[in-house]
């Protein structure tokens, strides 16, 4: 066994049990974006990961002043580097037109699913995941072990869907005067409708720094700034 690995032993044996049990997989922060919608709209946004002990709430706030609004938010759990699915809400509202998706959890372990009036219900599933914790989910398997899982379960208003990431080749984006090279990710859903595209710092735990996600004609994108907190 070299140095190194005996100092790390040595280090991690003298921390506090909890400190090591209760390590979190990602570490909560809150950082500023730029967002635009349909490339004509421009407004700010703020996602923010907070936890107390592994509980978490990752959250999404943009806004183009007096035209649009997006609020999304998604409550999970950690189970060692796994999410455990808790509830799901996006708001998405364009003048006056507001599109709302609910996901939770019911009795007898179900999902109830709500969109535009309507209200769904089917069973949950082991390892089930929502748009946003999945991408919780897919930065702490990069970080633990260099690579996406095979498949992830998500769940969505119709019911849940097998997703498979596609890894695109890296990229090198430039924010403000610096470069950061960043992994990329993309999903789709089975109609090919609903695009989602990540551009991930593996130097900053994997933190997109650039998220863009088509639904039909709308399209809507968010560059990183900087840290907010």
């Amino acid at each position: 066994m070299n140095r190194f690995a005996v100092l790390l032993l040595t280090l991690t044996a003298a921390l506090p049990a909890w400190a090591v049990s209760d390590a979190l997989p990602l570490q909560p922060g809150s950082h500023r974006y730029h967002f635009q919608w349909d490339g004509q709209l421009a407004g700010d946004a703020v996602r923010t990961l907070s936890c107390e002990a592994r509980q978490c709430r990752l959250h999404t706030e943009a806004s183009v002043p007096g035209m649009a609004t997006l609020q999304e938010t998604s409550h999970f759990s950690w189970q060692h580097h796994d999410v455990v699915f808790g509830d799901y809400e996006r708001t998405l509202q364009l003048l006056f037109f507001p599109q709302v998706v609910k996901l939770s959890r019911g009795p007898d372990d179900t999902i109830i699913a709500e969109r535009k009036g309507k209200t769904r219900t089917y069973p949950a599933s082991p390892g089930l995941l929502d748009a946003l914790s999945l991408e919780a989910q897919l930065r702490a398997d990069l970080i633990a072990d260099g690579k996406p899982r095979a498949q992830y379960l998500m769940a969505d208003a119709k019911g849940t869907t097998v997703v498979q990431l596609e890894e695109l080749p890296r990229e090198t984006l430039m924010v403000g005067e610096r470069p950061l090279e960043t992994r990329v990710f993309r999903r789709r859903n089975a109609e090919g409708s609903r695009i989602t595209t990540l551009w991930l710092d593996p130097a900053q735990q994997f933190l997109p720094i650039r998220i863009t996600h088509q639904d039909g004609s709308e399209t809507y994108r968010l560059n990183w700034l900087a840290r907010a907190d």
